[in-house]
C-alpha cells in the first residue's frame, strides 16, 4: 500500500472533550502517513450549527482545501455531527475532487435516550450548553444530515461504565448510543465494535478500521 500523497485528517472530539481525546486516533494516522489537524472547538458554549461554522473558519484560515489533495475527517460522537452539518452547509465551497472519506465513531444520529433524560435537568443544561439539547432523539430525527461523501460509522456495545446509559437505552449500545442511533441513510458502510463511548478512539482495533476505511471505502469485515 503506497503512502498517501499530501492527505490531512482533520479529527474533531465529542461534546465536553478537547483534542487529546483524540490523540491516539491522530498517533495512529500519523503512523500511516496521514497529515493531522487535531481541533479544539467550543462545544459545550456553541450549537452544532455554529461549531460547524466554527470549523469552517478554521479550515479557511488555514488554507486546508488549498494546501492538500484530500480532506479526511475522523470524528468521535458529536464532533460527527459538526463534520456533517459542516460538510452539508459548505458543499459548495468544497472542492469535491479533494473531498476525503469520513469515519465517525459514536455518533449519535438519531439521538441519545440519554440526553433526552436529563435535557430538563437544569445541572445538565449548565454543563453541555445549547448543543446538549440538540443530542436528544426529537431533535435529531429533526436535524439529520444527508452524506454525499463516503461514509464509515463505527458503533460500540460496551456500556458497563455508564449506568445511566444502561438505564435508558434498551437496545445495544455503548453507553450513551445506541447501535441502531448510529446508522444513518447513505452510509457507505457501518461496523459494530466491542467499545465505550468515551474510549473509542483509545482503541488500536478501532484505529486499524479507521485505517482501513480511509484507504479502501470499507471497513474490515473479516
Amino acid at each position: 500500500m503506497s503512502k498517501p500523497d499530501n492527505e490531512i485528517v482533520i479529527l474533531l472530539h465529542g461534546i465536553g472533550h478537547a483534542a487529546p481525546n483524540m490523540i491516539l486516533m491522530e498517533n495512529a494516522l500519523k503512523k500511516e502517513w496521514y497529515k493531522t489537524l487535531n481541533l479544539t472547538y467550543p462545544s459545550l458554549k456553541k450549537t452544532i450549527r455554529d461549531n460547524s461554522q466554527w470549523l469552517h473558519a478554521k479550515l479557511k484560515l488555514k488554507d486546508t482545501w488549498q494546501q492538500y489533495s484530500k480532506v479526511h475527517f475522523v470524528c468521535h460522537s458529536m464532533g460527527g455531527l459538526v463534520t456533517g452539518q459542516y460538510l452539508q452547509e459548505f458543499k459548495d465551497e468544497i472542492p469535491s475532487d479533494k473531498m476525503g472519506r469520513v469515519v465517525m465513531l459514536g455518533t449519535p444520529h438519531g439521538g441519545s435516550e440519554v440526553a433526552d433524560m436529563l435535557k430538563d435537568f437544569v445541572p445538565y443544561q449548565w454543563v453541555f450548553g445549547p448543543a446538549g439539547q440538540e443530542l436528544t432523539t426529537a431533535s435529531r430525527r429533526a436535524n439529520q444530515i444527508v452524506p454525499w461523501y463516503d461514509l464509515g460509522i463505527i458503533a460500540g456495545t460496551e456500556n458497563w461504565f455508564y449506568p445511566l446509559g444502561q438505564y435508558s437505552i434498551k437496545t445495544d449500545n455503548d453507553g450513551c448510543v445506541s447501535v441502531e442511533s448510529t446508522k444513518l441513510p447513505g452510509m457507505k458502510d457501518h461496523i459494530i465494535m466491542q467499545v465505550s463511548h468515551g474510549f473509542m478512539g483509545w482503541k488500536a482495533d478501532v484505529h486499524k478500521q479507521v485505517v482501513h476505511f480511509l484507504k479502501h471505502g470499507e471497513f474490515n469485515h473479516g
